[in-house]
């Protein structure tokens, strides 16, 4: 990492801010933000993908147990 200074202007007058590799404090800041935001929309998506798998799973699950109560319904109506 590189810490410099550059001069920018605010409110019409140049002001001098420190910077590292080139990204002043707001910067940062705004890029911060943004991931933020990204990490939200990837975590909403892994969520429901989430839900997606542990609704197949359970689907899976009560379709093996259905057929767990046939074959004992079967061996009980064999007999």
């Amino acid at each position: 990492m590189t810490i410099s200074e550059k001069t920018i202007i605010s409110q019409g007058f140049p002001i001098t801010v420190m910077t590292v590799d080139g990204m002043d404090r707001v910067e940062i800041n705004n890029k911060l933000h943004d991931l933020n935001v990204q990490m939200d929309k990837l975590r909403a998506k892994q969520i429901a993908l989430l839900e997606m798998r542990n609704a197949m799973d359970r689907k899976l699950e009560m379709d093996e147990m259905g057929d767990l109560f046939d074959q004992m319904f079967d061996e009980f109506y064999a007999d």
